[in-house]
């Protein structure tokens, strides 16, 4: 990061005649983050979501001068550095900055209101202790490097309790802050062995067994507890994309032979595939020689793709994959359906096995008419075409219930069971057995 940092101040030192940042006598930078990351992914949809951030970026852009400029270190969390200012006066700033980050924005038919937590460090030389020998030559205090700054507000912002989400502090530089590396990014997460796969469980409609379960990442984070991934994928790069699927990919494998060896039943466990891994060559070989040295069969991995993966839509290395792990007997789920617009032809050359109804449409389904007809209308689609359906997001034993008089196959959500750990997933499979081997049987007639 520091690399990127320098190389991005470099042009408007030169502008300044500024060597170094040696002409400094305050320095003060502001982080502001996006904080409601979750709430807005359920509401909006990934291209509309890049076109907030990217909206924020160009507000935050034009309300500061040309030589204090915004920095995106990663979706949602900008940069500001502000020289030779008081705390006062740098305080002032940052409430303008504050003010216009959280305006509402129209977006996507509806007006919405970011969340945005703000970290304001500021130095001098009153906040520093004792100077540097190697810079007493220059004029001005021995201020911290402006990445060294940042650092420090990025820890001030990932100390932030819940209650003070959506407020603006201002922080003294504090060298006791300047530990250790600070893990920003799922990542150096995933290297520090902070992110688990969470299962939760679908079940059958017409036998109430468990079908499989589905890996949702969490992450462990040592200050903020256990975040859900609405809160830090929007924030995510290529790299971090690659990393999650990997981890995700092997602990769910694992959790696959931990089942087996405790002798329950569960036939397949889905993992979440993202468009960059798919757009990778050589991924479905990759994933097969997963399994392979797992020793698990390729029906028992179903792979959830968005429904924009489309055959229009996606390059010749997505449907490379998407056929061979098909044929190799992967079961492949299309996600969110009815949210995009390439479904018919996915299905169609895919061979997708099993649709998973938004849960947009199953929210309120039983009471909700219009939420029955097209629900009802999925549910048809899906029998013509010979596919399974599952309906995710089902929270009510009310919605449960009409899902299954209406002939869906499977359901999943909090009605049933909230993700958990693997741990978790052991008592909750014991429950539910004993549950059904409880259940009256119905004698036959002779």
């Amino acid at each position: 990061m520091s690399k990127n940092v320098t190389r991005f101040f470099a042009p408007i030192r030169k502008l300044l005649g500024c060597p170094a940042e040696a002409r400094d006598h305050s320095r003060s930078v502001l982080l502001l983050q996006l904080e409601n990351t979750e709430i807005l992914a359920r509401t909006l949809d990934k291209a509309a979501m890049s076109h907030l951030l990217v909206q924020l970026s160009m507000t935050l852009g034009r309300a500061v001068r040309p030589y204090d400029p915004v920095r995106v270190l990663s979706p949602g969390l900008f940069a500001f550095v502000l020289r030779n200012r008081t705390d006062r006066d740098a305080m002032q700033v940052a409430h303008r900055l504050h003010r216009q980050a959280q305006a509402p924005i129209a977006l996507a038919g509806q007006t919405l209101t970011p969340v945005i937590s703000g970290a304001l460090v500021h130095a001098d030389g009153s906040s520093l202790s004792g100077p540097d020998p190697a810079r007493a030559h220059l004029p001005g205090p021995d201020l911290p490097p402006v990445e060294t700054l940042i650092d420090n507000a990025r820890r001030r912002l990932q100390d932030t309790p819940d209650g003070d989400l959506g407020q603006l502090r201002l922080y003294p530089y504090d060298t006791a802050l300047a530990g250790a590396p600070l893990i920003v990014t799922i990542g150096e997460a995933i290297k520090a062995g902070q992110v688990e796969a969470w299962f939760q469980p679908q079940i059958c409609c017409h036998s109430g067994s468990v079908t499989g379960f589905e890996a949702l990442a969490r992450w462990n984070h040592p200050t903020r507890g256990i975040l859900a991934p609405g809160v830090f994928m929007p924030q995510m790069s290529d790299a971090d994309h690659t990393a999650l699927t990997h981890v995700m990919l092997q602990q769910s494998l694992t959790a696959l032979k931990e089942w087996d060896d405790a002798g329950f039943c569960v036939p397949t466990v889905s993992v979440n595939i993202s468009n960059h891994e798919l757009s990778e060559r050589g991924f479905a070989d990759c994933l097969l020689w997963e399994l392979d040295r797992h020793e698990i069969r390729p029906e028992r991995l179903v792979i959830e793709v968005l429904e924009s993966v489309g055959p229009v839509t996606s390059n010749a290395d997505v449907r490379v994959n998407l056929r061979k792990m098909s044929k190799a007997g992967c079961h492949i789920d299309l996600d969110d359906f009815g949210t995009g617009y390439a479904s018919l032809d996915a299905i169609r050359q895919f061979g997708i096995h099993r649709i998973k109804l938004d849960r947009s449409f199953v929210t309120g389904c039983d009471i909700d008419p219009g939420q029955q007809r097209m629900i009802l209308a999925i549910l048809a689609l899906a029998e013509r075409l010979g596919i399974a359906a599952l309906a995710e997001g089902v929270e009510t034993r009310e919605e449960h219930a009409f899902l299954a008089q209406m002939g869906c196959d499977e359901v999943q959500g909090y009605a049933i069971a909230r993700p958990m750990p693997l741990s978790a997933t052991m008592d909750f499979l014991a429950r539910h057995s004993a549950a059904a081997a409880d259940l009256p049987s119905i004698a036959r007639r002779i």
